[in-house]
């Protein structure tokens, strides 16, 4: 049988920061409060987190033969200066698609380990499949779940994509980590649209990365006011955090942060891309998700400030 010491060093090898792992059920803390999300409509039009609610909280009614999971993380910081007034994109697009390099790299591992062993059954999902990935991760010891609902990782931050596979080999659950916030609540009064309606607990509909990346349709008056100067996503609830301050370091991984020239671009000069501009800019990248009609919209929402 293949050690948990052994899956580390394979882990560890294909460069992840972190790794943990977790039994295939969750706590019944983590499954109350997905659901209070849930049934407080926090997720928005987001209508896939509806389905099949029973099979994400519990993932052996989907893979009857899962025995535990484990939960890696792949840190994506890198320290750069904002121009002042340029419109603001998130860390975590200023690269590759992380999608493909999370799947890429434990892939990997699942082809290490059934060399290893031969009826090794395994499944990967990054950020796309039926799985709360923080709950796992925290399960697994990686770190904490913060107010502003990031995981934070020990000796790491928030900066981080995370990533799951479900194996058929049985291993001991990591031990749960402490919650380190205490009584700080930076990341709750930094939030620009009071999204954060309690620690932990995000209404998406106020949240400015829900906006700019999952929001459908046109926004409203109301909507458009809120970006903060935001094109994608945003960082503010991470930045503000003493945790990231501390232990935030520049990533490893050079596909994370080969599109750094994005920031220096005026909202003029970002109004004038054609949308031929805007696939060849965003090829390969998550941003590509968002297409073109959203993006000119994100915009227009910016120029009206």
């Amino acid at each position: 049988m293949i050690s948990a010491e052994q899956i580390r060093t394979i882990v560890f090898k294909e460069g992840f920061a972190a790794c943990g792992f977790s039994d295939p059920i969750l706590k019944p803390a983590y499954i109350m409060h997905f659901k209070k999300w849930i049934n407080a409509g926090y997720h928005a039009d987001m209508r896939w987190m509806e389905r099949n609610v029973e099979k994400r909280l519990d993932i052996r009614k989907r893979f009857p033969w899962v025995k535990s999971v484990l939960v890696v993380a792949d840190n994506y910081f890198n320290h750069f200066d904002v121009p002042l007034y340029n419109p603001r994109i998130s860390r975590y697009t200023l690269g590759s698609d992380y999608h493909a390099i999370v799947k890429k790299k434990l892939l990997n591992i699942l082809s290490a380990l059934e060399e290893m062993e031969p009826g090794i059954i395994g499944k990967v999902y990054v950020d796309t499949g039926p799985v709360i990935e923080r709950a796992f991760a925290a399960q697994a010891g990686l770190g904490w779940i913060g107010k502003n609902s990031s995981l934070i990782v020990n000796d790491i931050g928030s900066y981080c994509f995370l990533g799951v596979l479900i194996l058929n080999i049985p291993a001991k659950q990591s031990n749960e980590t402490e919650k380190l916030c205490g009584n700080c609540t930076k990341c709750i009064e930094a939030c620009p649209t009071g999204a954060i309606i309690e620690p932990g607990l995000i209404d998406s509909r106020k949240c400015i990365s829900y906006l700019t990346i999952e929001k459908k349709g046109d926004f409203t008056s109301r909507e458009a006011q809120l970006l903060n100067n935001w094109l994608f996503g945003c960082d503010v609830c991470q930045e503000c955090c003493p945790w990231n301050q501390k232990w935030a370091k520049n990533t490893n991984e050079t596909k994370y942060i080969d599109r750094l020239l994005l920031i220096e671009r005026s909202l003029n000069e970002w109004l004038e891309i054609t949308e031929e501009e805007f696939k060849r800019i965003f090829t390969n990248s998550s941003v590509k998700l968002l297409r073109f009609d959203r993006f000119r919209r994100n915009l227009q929402a910016l120029m009206s400030k």
